[in-house]
């Protein structure tokens, strides 16, 4: 009997999570009883959604948090204590070029079969050989083999003091389950996470029931609808009608309405990710280091701060966040000077300016039109005339976008807690193909830090590393903002600093 109820429910979700992909909000035929999200089910409408099921064709800080309720990581930042701690590992060694890994035991996947140091191994060489991977230069000089059944060795050529930071998003799958479906895998997702995986619809609804065998504590709220709804305006309305009971990146505007509103209530985190502009510099004319540093003095983002964002934030002074390992008190961002910027273009050899395409995704920047629009203002009274094209995230951040190097200008933005995540993926030489950027004693002082344990030495090159870039100027520090979400007001939930909405944190109030 008990077997017979669990598949009515579970073919029941399902058609409800079908049913529910159908429009841009939830239908109302749909809508729960009453105002507010229960032990049963929570709906949250996020910017982005998941454009595959394919576990590494991704590399967006939101579709983290998506991947999270049903894949899981060996270790995961504690934002509270400011540390790594264990997922699917228990414990771990740093040894010079090695890293040794104790598993945790008594852990399965969601078709039950057993989580062992063989998943990992299957994981991280899927992550660097799947041509679809977008994770692949994380772990690209990482070897690793399994030593026993819960042992897991990783050896890179030298010793690697940031791996943790490398592993915290990269996620365990079954290999027991890629040898049974094949090339069709990816359609079951599979993890040992705290929710299985139900539907899924491009563009639409993923829907997820409650893992009641999962590993760890168990999550309070049963069913999980998660939707990608890119209209910041169509998320509010949404929340305010009871369609959904989160949402994430609320705008500005907006803030004050759901507070006050019966219902709804905000929360705001301090954020990490920060936001910039990139220069590719193997693109005319940025591969001229005047233009670049023309453009940084040509900007203001303090009046992006105070009249888009409402204070909701800070201005940068360099690549880092002061909440970042790395930080210097010591940089200094260009100051805004519109006259140093155009006496800087004429001896970049270009008097009359420039015409030049800025490209940002407004699905996943919060107001990422608006930004754009006082950028292209502040340029052209320096003589730079600025296109502005917004993409979808999926092509903007894709292989034909960001990750394929074919964007010379761009607005982004980077979660991040150590600065080396920031300075590897984007500047170290040869790492991606997003800015083309490459400088022998840049990459020199990253190499070092890398492999030096001692946390003050690391520290002290990455200060350094930090004046080189601002000097060469491949981008234009921006600012960080509060993570700010809408929240059905019995959702007992803070909200995270790098915009991951996670359903198996959240408490219902009785």
């Amino acid at each position: 009997m008990r077997m017979k109820r669990t598949t009515i429910d579970r073919r029941d979700f399902l058609k409800r999570g079908a049913a529910l992909g159908m429009g841009t909000l939830i239908a109302p035929a749909f809508l729960r009883k009453g105002w507010a999200a229960s032990k049963d089910r929570v709906v949250i409408f996020q910017g982005v959604g998941l454009d595959s099921l394919h576990p590494y064709a991704y590399s967006g800080g939101g579709i983290v948090g998506i991947w999270l309720h049903m894949i899981e990581p060996l270790v995961q930042m504690d934002f509270g204590r400011n540390e790594y701690v264990g997922v699917l590992a228990e414990s771990w060694e740093f040894q010079g070029k090695k890293w040794v890994f104790r598993l945790r035991k008594g852990i399965r996947f969601h078709t039950g079969s057993p989580f062992t140091s063989k998943d990992v191994v299957f994981s991280l060489n899927r992550m660097k050989s799947d041509k679809r991977s977008l994770q692949g230069a994380d772990v690209a000089d990482v070897d690793v083999e399994a030593a026993d059944d819960f042992t897991v060795v990783m050896t890179t050529k030298n010793p690697s003091a940031i791996l943790l930071d490398r592993l915290d998003t990269r996620f365990i799958i079954s290999k027991a389950a890629a040898d049974k479906f094949g090339d069709q895998v990816d359609n079951y997702a599979i993890g040992t996470g705290p929710y299985k995986f139900v539907s899924w619809q491009r563009g639409g609804n993923l829907a997820l029931t409650r893992n009641d065998d999962y590993w760890g504590p168990k999550p309070e709220i049963k069913e999980v609808i998660l939707k990608g709804v890119k209209e910041e305006a169509a998320r509010v309305a949404g929340l305010l009608a009871g369609q959904a009971d989160v949402i994430s990146n609320l705008s500005i505007e907006e803030i004050q309405r759901v507070d006050k509103h019966p219902r709804t209530r905000v929360e705001k985190v301090p954020g990490f990710r920060m936001y910039f502009l990139a220069m590719h510099v193997t693109y005319k004319p940025f591969d001229n280091k005047l233009v670049r540093q023309a453009i940084n003095c040509a900007v203001d983002p303090a009046v992006i701060m105070k009249h888009i964002f409402d204070g909701n934030g800070s201005v940068l002074n360099g690549p880092l966040a002061a909440n970042m390992v790395g930080y210097d008190l010591n940089v200094k961002r260009y100051p805004y000077d519109p006259k140093r910027a155009r006496e800087l273009l004429t001896q970049a050899g270009y008097p009359n300016g420039f015409e030049v395409k800025l490209h940002f995704s407004p699905d996943r920047h919060l107001k990422g039109k608006e930004v754009c629009e006082v950028i292209a203002n502040q340029l052209a009274k320096v003589g730079i005339k600025v296109e502005l094209i917004g993409q979808e995230y999926a092509v903007y951040w894709g292989k034909d976008g960001v990750n394929g190097g074919k964007l010379p200008f761009y607005y982004a933005g980077r979660t991040a807690r150590d600065g080396d995540t920031l300075y590897e993926q984007y500047f170290h030489t040869g790492v991606t193909k997003r800015i083309g950027y490459s400088n022998p004693e840049f990459d020199k002082l990253i190499e070092e830090e890398q492999k030096t344990g001692d946390q003050k030495k690391r520290v002290a090159f990455l200060q350094r590393a930090e004046r080189i870039l601002m000097e060469d100027a491949p981008f234009v520090p921006l600012y960080t903002l509060a993570e700010i979400y809408g929240l059905a007001r019995n959702i007992l939930w803070k909200g995270n600093p790098d915009n991951r909405v996670l359903a198996a944190e959240m408490k219902i109030k009785s």
